[in-house]
């Protein structure tokens, strides 16, 4: 079955709407059937270009990926220790590094390493001077804290030790319908916690590897919301917590109706504004003046945008 264009909605796909529209049309309309064997230039320029990656991003990827493995093998009935994790996530963050350097992800950008990094010839990723190896030792350490913290912090215990039974999604791509229009949401982790006063609570953990950021608590939000929708659960039971895991701090968002239609509202304001524009990228590659790039003077997040050859910034 073919797959076809179409508008769906997910906090990250806001984030990039709101942030820069520009990018947002690049990720979501030009680098459309930029897969192709005949794809068209410019499509398959924004396709490769979507591909990549950053180290930061990569990273973190690694220890999501991490985590994942660690319930993946509890739910085998075998175990992993931090050490055993943190050698498998330093590893990966060496075997990509080289990928990435040694060419080649053209042929499978889907499947291959590249980051922006290199591809950009960026002064942080050189190595004759060094600089790679500094840079590359900040997201070693990122990767061993992340996990150290993962497996021995006390806060999240409960989500470490949950029954198998008990386990309600683990990064597990999910969706559901709101104003005639696809929500994806993904879920880092959920479980119910029979613990709970005076009756159990479904608990949703995400995991962050980053510094905060005003964007965390809305994703924690629309999480409550799609548990409400996708499991039934009344909000007052539902508690989603963001865990920092550099710094070992935790966020918890309180939900209620009243928060939930907040939520809804913001979710609906920024449907609204995503339609205005939206076209069918199956059938043309639209009009990129319709989605304009922040004003130079304002665009701070250029200098690591992945789609710096296009636009002609950074």
């Amino acid at each position: 079955m073919a797959i076809v264009h179409e508008l769906s909605w997910s906090t990250s796909r806001a984030r990039t709407f709101a942030t820069c529209r520009r990018r947002y049309y690049n990720d979501y309309y030009l680098s459309w059937l930029g897969w192709g064997r005949n794809a068209d230039p410019e499509r398959r320029q924004a396709y490769l270009l979507k591909k990549m990656t950053r180290l930061p991003m990569f990273a973190g990827d690694i220890v999501h990926r991490a985590i994942v493995e660690y319930f993946a093998r509890r739910d085998q009935g075998l175990g992993w220790t931090a050490e055993e994790a943190t050698a498998w996530g330093v590893a990966e963050l060496r075997r990509g590094y080289k990928e990435s350097r040694d060419g080649g992800w053209k042929a499978r950008p889907a499947k291959s390493v590249r980051l922006a990094e290199h591809h950009y010839e960026e002064e942080r990723i050189d190595e004759a001077s060094g600089a790679a190896g500094d840079y590359g030792k900040r997201y070693v350490e990122r990767i061993s804290a992340c996990l150290q913290a993962f497996f021995e912090l006390p806060a999240i215990t409960a989500a470490r030790d949950a029954e198998p039974g008990d386990w309600l999604a683990c990064e597990e791509m999910s969706t559901f319908e709101l104003f005639d229009t696809k929500i994806f949401a993904i879920p880092d982790f959920a479980f119910l916690d029979p613990s709970g006063e005076p009756e159990p609570v479904v608990r949703i953990v995400d995991w962050k590897t980053g510094r905060p950021s005003d964007a965390d608590r809305f994703q924690l939000e629309v999480y409550a919301f799609y548990a409400r929708e996708r499991w039934g659960v009344d909000p007052s039971r539902t508690k989603p917590v963001d865990v920092y895991l550099e710094s070992g701090e935790l966020a918890e968002v309180e939900v209620n109706e009243a928060s939930l239609e907040e939520t809804l509202a913001r979710i609906e304001m920024s449907l609204s504004e995503m339609k205005a524009v939206h076209f069918d990228a199956d059938r043309s590659k639209g009009d990129p003046e319709d989605f304009p790039m922040v004003p130079e003077g304002d665009a701070r997040e250029c200098g690591t945008c992945n789609y710096r050859e296009l636009c002609g910034r950074g």
